[in-house]
């Protein structure tokens, strides 16, 4: 009985933090995906993310906003962590591009970020005669998945994903800014 428990409470904690996390891969590429409650018209929204100046937005249907993210720096010190041990690709130095959609509900509205990307410093290193060079473009994925693209690896799964996760959750958090009032 004491090892069905264990089981039994091992299988339940697996399958809750598989239930929290906000990405997916979908064609073989990482998805992040969030959903914020919320009374706002999608007209609301758009102007409070455009107001904030990391965004822009591309398209608008009635109920679906898509835009783009540029030159947005992970927030790994808002996460909770160090620069010790945040890895170099979720630092100051990568500016991260994305596309995303917010889709709108009654109540609520979901936000899908897709072709996330980022650009880091360059480097080069030579040794033995052999020589890497590195422009510093590179994508989610190299990072996030396996070899395969079907699965997360496990390094992505701790403060990696954390970081992103808090990151974009932020950045598109309509509730956390404040309008200005201008009458007063």
């Amino acid at each position: 009985m004491k090892k069905f428990l264990l089981l039994f409470t091992i299988a339940l904690s697996i399958f809750m933090n598989a239930q929290e996390s906000a990405f997916v891969i979908s064609n073989k590429q990482v998805v992040w995906q969030r959903i914020y409650e919320s009374n706002k018209t999608p007209a609301e929204v758009k102007s409070i993310l455009l107001a904030t100046g990391k965004i822009k937005f591309t398209g608008e249907d009635t109920n679906i906003l898509t835009g783009e993210i540029s030159d947005f720096i992970m927030d790994f010190k808002g996460a909770g962590f160090t620069k010790m041990g945040t890895p170099l690709y979720l630092t100051n130095n990568s500016k991260y591009f994305a596309n995303f959609k917010i889709e709108f509900k009654e109540g609520k509205y979901r936000v899908t970020a897709t072709n996330i990307k980022f650009k880091g410093d360059s480097f080069s290193i030579f040794s033995g005669g052999i020589g890497f060079t590195s422009s510093g473009d590179d994508n989610l994925e190299s990072y996030a998945l396996n070899n395969d693209r079907e699965l997360f690896k496990s390094s992505f799964d701790g403060r990696a994903s954390r970081i992103v996760n808090y990151s974009f959750a932020q950045l598109f958090d309509a509730s956390k800014y404040t309008k200005t009032d201008d009458n007063w």
